[in-house]
């Protein structure tokens, strides 16, 4: 219906932010060049807060498409699950593929042992977990 009516080549309002359509405010531009320069310098928790509909989502998926070469990202766009839940999807995420059988200390050696692997190939991981609240 809107594609028609206003000639748009794409469909508007999706359920997620496509970079494609970014414009850069200077208050996202600066919270984006913050986020990076903080993950440069080794920063371990970086935490972006805003307003519903503020593009904090965007910024997420901004960062990540950015962060090549060195960085290793693990995205979860919904984290609001269990503990255990949550270190599962980190550890599929990781490349980490557990047997569901297998015990929470399995599970969080296994995630050990994937994050020095990937530290000794010389990568930066960066978890981002988007809609934290």
């Amino acid at each position: 219906m809107y594609q028609q009516h206003f000639g748009l080549s794409d469909m508007p309002f999706r359920l997620t932010p496509d970079t494609e359509y970014f414009y850069g405010y200077p208050s996202h531009e600066e919270a984006l060049n913050l986020l990076r320069v903080s993950l440069e310098m080794g920063e371990g928790f970086i935490k972006i807060t805003g307003e519903v509909g503020s593009g904090k989502s965007l910024l997420c998926r901004k960062l990540m498409h950015a962060l090549v070469g060195d960085y290793y990202v693990a995205y979860i766009p919904n984290p609001y699950m269990s503990a255990a839940a949550l270190r599962e999807v980190l550890a599929r995420e990781l490349g980490v593929d557990p047997d569901p059988l297998s015990g929470e200390h399995q599970l969080m050696h296994l995630i050990q042992e994937r994050l020095i692997e990937l530290a000794a190939a010389g990568h930066k991981v960066v978890l981002l977990l988007d809609e934290a609240q």
